[in-house]
């Protein structure tokens, strides 16, 4: 992160000099943070801690949408009486938040000018699951109620995708609370001047004419579907026509789904699904394969050859009108069937929405991925579905070599793609001969070689992600006491560059030693601490 991009930081104190809380800086002029933190104050006094020798300003309350209960609302925009002309205001980001993200926050616990943390995205929460839990990470600050108002960060992409609205939290709690950008979209319009990221769902699903009726059947089973309920990552849905029951209910809980569009909606009920549970759809008619692949890629940072195993739990992506896109063959089978036949490692659930049963599109799909699994007399059907897993075996043997190289610890990554690619071209051969009986003999022998394989590789890369990642939360840690020391004068320090150095070393330098990191950037911080404390 640049100090350019950290100016919109801003603490916010009462007429006592009391802290109450963070804030963020859209531009100039306005600045964010949680009802709650200026609740009974007719104006704030606004800190700029990124901006040295510059005189406090006076915020007053422009729009806010009060807490609702703990856990909902709790949003306020504020405008200063004078705008400071030497801020970089900090766009909101829309984003599909992903379990196990790691983010970042800045705030003003007691006794404290300023200070990161670093927590863990788990879950939805809250009054209508519009809030999201964060898991501090263990030896990282805890995110009190100094923290309300203050932007939470993708580590991975520096975007502002949330605002910590912790209200009661301990000095010792792990657990704190997100407001996402789309729910504050929702309840605060005018923030969307400031915001940045493709919108979770197309326009057009609000501006469909709806019909009296619904499928009350379909909806209910489908709200339950979007909540997790039923095993499948992809479901085909015939829809029939716009004005059809089926259609209208799908759009309604795409909409319903929507963080932005549902956010401190009343609607309850069987047929309502959970708030955030589509993170992206699609409607397809008229475009082409490549304008609903760039759509799916700049919302999800996704594609149908991206690293396996990045992904946290599922999240969905509906697609509607596929056999009324400009080119429906090009949409199923370039970007849709990839996507399909990966869904479960990238982490998403597919609903496509087809007019006819009779589409091409419908059988494909069906044909190539496990919506209808090969029978046990296809033998065709169990070769391709070998194809599509060595396919993604030799993916995640490339990206495992490459990052088993980062860790002093990790396992050695034995390749086993080739040998079992080559069993299954003498499969292919055989077949080609006549030989079905020996083809049969052989092929679960195959089959149970490559999901072994597959299996251990998915274990491997789940443990090279946990690796990397917390290799980048120790360089967060070791970023953000050095930020700490800078700001409080303790540069080229003898004692501070001896602690700092060994850290830097072994996060930057070679494979890392994840336990020896880890130990040599709390001796740093300790250090830190004690030296600023006297």
């Amino acid at each position: 992160m640049t100090s350019e991009r950290r100016r919109w930081r801003v603490r916010l104190r009462d007429h006592r000099g009391r802290i109450l809380g963070a804030g963020t800086m859209l531009d100039g002029e306005h600045l964010l943070t949680c009802a709650h933190v200026i609740e009974g104050h007719d104006g704030v006094a606004v800190d700029f801690v990124a901006l040295p020798g510059v005189e406090p300003g006076i915020a007053t309350i422009v729009a806010q949408a009060a807490p609702i209960g703990d856990d909902g609302g709790d949003i306020a925009l504020l405008r200063l009486r004078d705008p400071e002309e030497q801020i970089s205001g900090a766009p909101l980001h829309r984003t599909a938040l992903e379990d196990h993200q790691r983010v970042r926050a800045y705030g003003f616990p007691a006794g404290s000018d300023g200070m990161w943390s670093l927590a863990t995205v788990v879950g939805d929460g809250g009054h209508g699951l519009e809030r999201v839990q964060l898991h501090r990470h263990p030896d990282a600050e805890p995110i009190t109620h100094g923290f309300s108002g203050s932007a939470v960060i993708a580590d991975k992409t520096g975007h502002v995708v949330g605002m910590v609205a912790t209200r009661y939290a301990t000095e010792a709690a792990r657990v704190s609370w997100m407001i996402p950008v789309e729910t504050m979209l929702g309840y605060l319009p005018e923030l969307r001047r400031w915001a940045e990221g493709s919108p979770a769902i197309d326009p057009s699903f609000v501006q469909y004419p709806e019909p009296p009726a619904l499928d009350p059947r379909f909806a209910r089973e489908f709200a339950q579907w979007l909540g997790g309920h039923g095993g499948a990552d992809v479901r085909v849905i015939i829809m029939g026509q716009d004005d059809s029951a089926v259609a209208a209910s799908l759009r309604r809980a795409v909409v319903l789904a929507d963080r932005e569009r549902g956010a401190g909606r009343t609607v309850t009920g069987p047929t309502v699904p959970p708030v955030g549970s589509v993170v992206l759809a699609v409607d397809a008619i008229g475009k082409t394969a490549d304008e609903v692949r760039r759509r799916i890629s700049d919302r999800l940072d996704v594609a149908a050859d991206s690293p396996a195993g990045r992904h946290g739990s599922a999240r969905t992506v509906v697609v509607y009108g596929i056999d009324e896109a400009a080119e429906p063959d090009e949409l199923v089978g370039e970007v849709l069937v990839p996507l399909a036949q990966r869904a479960h490692e990238l982490g998403l659930r597919l609903a496509l929405a087809f007019r006819e049963a009779t589409s091409p599109g419908v059988s494909v799909v069906r044909s190539s991925t496990d919506v209808l699994p090969a029978d046990e007399d296809d033998t065709e059907g169990r070769l391709a579905l070998l194809e599509t897993r060595l396919g993604e075996l030799a993916k995640l043997e490339k990206d495992n070599a490459s990052d088993a190289s980062r860790f002093s610890d990790a396992p050695h990554v034995h390749p086993k793609e080739r040998r079992l690619r080559g069993a299954l071209t003498q499969l292919r051969a055989a077949e080609q001969d006549g030989d079905t009986e020996w083809v049969k003999r052989q092929l679960p022998v195959c089959e149970r070689a490559v999901a072994k394989t597959v299996d251990r590789a998915r274990d491997l890369r789940r443990l090279l992600d946990e690796n990397l990642a917390r290799r980048a939360e120790l360089r967060a840690r070791l970023d953000a006491y050095g930020e700490m020391a800078r700001n409080s004068g303790l540069v080229e320090d003898v004692e501070l560059d001896a602690a700092y150095a060994p850290a830097w070393r072994l996060l930057f330098e070679g494979p890392c030693d994840l336990a020896a990191a880890a130990a040599a950037v709390e001796r740093y911080a300790d250090t830190v601490r004690k030296r600023i404390d006297g």
